[in-house]
Parts: structure tokens; sequence; C-alpha cells
């Protein structure tokens, strides 16, 4: 079973959802509230989750060790509804190549998913 973690970013809609198929979930508002980003990375990291986020800045590779991480997804809601950004982010989580998102940085858009690999 895959192990996230929702940034505080995330609503509580989309966590409801990915409980609903059966994901571990835990959300950042539940452990810490307010955390900075670099303590959000770390907690994701230290409890082996992948880390859901909103927040584009989790990209960045050079503040962010994306390579020793159990991965990092961002979602782009810019270019979502509400609605597609659950049902995106619901069938991106259930796909079979998702089973492994260690050291990768996934983006999730509107019509397509981008994976990069840091290993």
């Amino acid at each position: 079973m895959l192990k996230i973690l929702a940034d505080e970013c995330i609503h509580n809609d989309l966590v409801e959802a990915l409980k609903e198929e059966g994901f571990d979930v835990s959300n950042v508002r539940e452990i810490e509230q307010g955390a900075d980003d670099e303590k959000v990375f770390e907690f994701a990291v230290k409890e082996k989750r992948i880390l859901l986020t909103f927040d584009r800045e989790f990209g960045n590779i050079f503040r962010f060790d994306i390579k020793n991480s159990f991965g990092v997804v961002i979602i782009l809601i810019g270019q979502l509804k509400k609605e597609e950004v659950i049902k995106n982010t619901t069938t991106f989580f259930k796909s079979e190549g998702v089973r492994n998102l260690k050291g990768k940085l996934a983006i999730i858009g509107k019509k397509k998913v981008r994976i990069r690999s840091f290993l």
C-alpha cells in the first residue's frame, strides 16, 4: 500500500478520496500545522511517504533531495477544476507505474503526467 503525506495545501476532499481508495494518507495539518517546507520534506522521508503537494517549490532539486525521497508528486492546480484534481490524482496513484516513486518527481497536469527519476 502506498503511504502518502498530504501537504497542508492539499484540500480535505482529495485526502478523503485517496483514503476511500485505500491509500494510507497522513496530513501535515494533523502532524504540525504551519511546518516549513524543509520540515515537511524531512518528515515525508523519515516516514517513508510520498509527498503530495500543490507547491511547485518542492520540485526544486537544489533545495530538496528528491533522490533520497520516497517520491514527490506536484499537482498543477492552476490547470484543473477541483473534480479534475481528485480524479486525476486518484487515477495516478491507482496506476501500476506508481508502485515505486522512490527518488522520483511526478507532476500531474490537466492532460498528462510527467515523471522524472533522480536515481
